[in-house]
């Protein structure tokens, strides 16, 4: 991931008040005890879930993001956010130390920013922690089906995603595909209504 392109796209930034369509969806299919939104960004959707009184860690590569974050939350109950690369050396254990019980670990908008083995990474710390902690892991990312679709952000890199190809990966780490949908009108931004998969994904 290129940090420095996100920290200067964070640079100054203020964050959605509302959360995302799939940040209210998950909620509305699973309760967890701590929530892991990986990727947080703007931490849109991590002080939303820390609203609704649940242990909430906002991790993001960038630096300038999570000072952001930081600077919004000013004391929030439930909240805290860290800075950490998701291939670093270590990372799942240092989360397991910020983390009780059953865990949501969140990506929204996060596989689709990164390479192919940042999604191997990701996927290698999701099943760590799930083996501890017990939990889902829900995604949501842009499709291959997306790719050639206009963008209200048409600098961002993007990877767009096979969803077979995911399961796939996913399955060789034991992680099962327990609710997949795909397609137009859940990420809709100004003119972009992107085509997403979301996936839920279990031990």
């Amino acid at each position: 991931m290129d940090t420095n392109y996100w920290d200067r796209y964070y640079t100054g930034r203020s964050a959605p008040i509302l959360p995302s369509q799939f940040a209210v969806f998950i909620l509305g299919e699973y309760q967890p005890d701590t929530v892991l939104d990986i990727g947080c960004g703007s931490g849109r959707d991590s002080f939303w879930f820390a609203q609704q009184g649940i242990p909430t860690i906002g991790v993001d590569g960038s630096q300038a993001a999570v000072d952001m974050c930081n600077e919004r939350a000013n004391g929030t109950e439930h909240l805290k956010f860290v800075q950490a690369d998701i291939a670093a050396p270590g990372l799942a254990d240092r989360l397991l130390g910020e983390t009780q019980g059953s865990t949501l670990i969140y990506a929204r908008f996060f596989l689709h920013a990164i390479n192919d083995d940042g999604q191997t990474a990701f996927l290698q710390q999701a099943v760590q922690i799930l083996k501890t902690r017990g939990g889902i892991l829900a995604v949501e990312y842009r499709t291959v089906r997306d790719q050639a679709l206009a963008k209200a952000t048409d600098d961002h890199y993007r990877r767009f995603i096979e969803p077979a190809n995911l399961v796939a990966e996913a399955a060789r780490m034991g992680l099962r595909c327990s609710y997949a949908v795909e397609g137009f009108g859940f990420a809709k931004y100004k003119s972009d209504d992107a085509y997403v998969a979301r996936m839920i994904f279990e031990l």
